[in-house]
């Protein structure tokens, strides 16, 4: 019996390998971000053009999924997520603020930080100049790697340095302390906004696939990821349509 179910996995992998790119190019599939080596530069790899994002902003967050358990002991303490108690695949997504999937990085083990997945395929160099990046406590100390630019007052002639774009994420409650009330509204409208990202993730997940343990080669999971969140913003596209149309 275990060796027939082993059959049918390998069968189901062989028949997605050669399936995906097909449907991927009906879709409107997000871009893939890779992991960025040292001396590569980032104006050679796919980056966020202003036009993708709707209302300027650049939602991050990021999902595992539980893959069975590795055979070898090294191989599991790459996989094993703290956070999920599991041996997990982790995957980056980046949405604007009307639900589509602009972006996801390819999977990593689910051992990574979730910063440390952003940094290795380097978010925020790849996002648009003027943007406004949110993300969860996960993400604290991303506003540090923004780069400055030099904007010329057009009344004055004077010259002075700006992020080039702004990053927001929660407030942390310090030690012994509490949120101030300004502090505690920040933290709750920037979560009204960033809950977004997360209906992209769980509209995902309502696909069987994504939503138990994924059973398919690991090498295939990234393209798996990429069509399920191209069928995603073909939904969204949809209903955002017929919104439309019902109002006018």
């Amino acid at each position: 019996m275990h060796s027939q179910l082993r059959i049918i996995g390998s069968d189901i992998s062989r028949d997605l390998r050669r399936l995906l790119p097909l449907i991927r190019t009906a879709l409107p599939c997000p871009e893939v971000w890779e992991v960025i080596e040292d001396a590569q530069s980032v104006s050679n790899v796919p980056q966020v053009t202003p036009e993708q994002l709707t209302d300027g902003r650049a939602l991050v967050d990021a999902t595992e999924q539980r893959i069975s358990r590795p055979s070898d002991n090294e191989t599991r303490k790459q996989y094993y997520s703290g956070k999920k108690k599991a041996f997990t695949l982790k995957t980056q997504l980046v949405t604007d603020g009307y639900h589509h999937i602009v972006a996801i990085s390819e999977a990593v083990p689910g051992a990574e930080h979730d910063k440390k997945l952003s940094d290795d395929v380097q978010t925020i160099a790849r996002l648009p100049d003027g943007c406004e990046a949110d993300a969860d406590k996960g993400y604290q100390g991303m506003a540090e790697q923004v780069s400055l630019v030099t904007i010329r007052n057009t009344e004055t002639g004077m010259e002075q340095q700006v992020p080039r774009l702004t990053v927001q994420t929660p407030f942390k409650k310090p030690k012994g302390k509490e949120l101030t009330t300004e502090q505690t509204a920040f933290n709750q409208q920037l979560g009204a906004i960033r809950v977004r990202v997360e209906h992209c993730i769980g509209w995902a997940k309502n696909w069987t696939i994504l939503a138990t343990r994924f059973r398919c080669a690991k090498s295939i999971y990234t393209s798996v990821m990429q069509t399920i969140c191209g069928l995603v913003n073909a939904q969204t596209q949809r209903w955002q349509t017929a919104q439309i149309a019902n109002c006018a």
